[in-house]
């Protein structure tokens, strides 16, 4: 089920991955580093289902950074 994440604070994206894990999530980005990847930024939504969060992707805007939180295995 897709959750929206309400009052999101600014997280590390290895924080992201360890507060959320094993789940897809859309953050949207505050920093970057200097190779310009996603460094920092806020959760927006989080879910395990890879369907909804690509639908919701259409309702949001900002720039985004949408990823998997877990292995490839998983």
């Amino acid at each position: 089920m897709l959750k929206m994440v309400k009052k999101s604070q600014e997280l590390r994206i290895w924080e992201i991955e360890e507060k959320y894990p094993k789940q897809w999530v859309i953050v949207d980005i505050t920093q970057r580093d200097k190779y310009h990847l996603p460094a920092s930024g806020k959760v927006l939504f989080q879910t395990n289902d890879v369907d909804s969060i690509l639908d919701k992707t259409q309702d949001v805007e900002g720039e985004l950074y949408i990823f998997y939180t877990g292995s490839i295995d998983d």
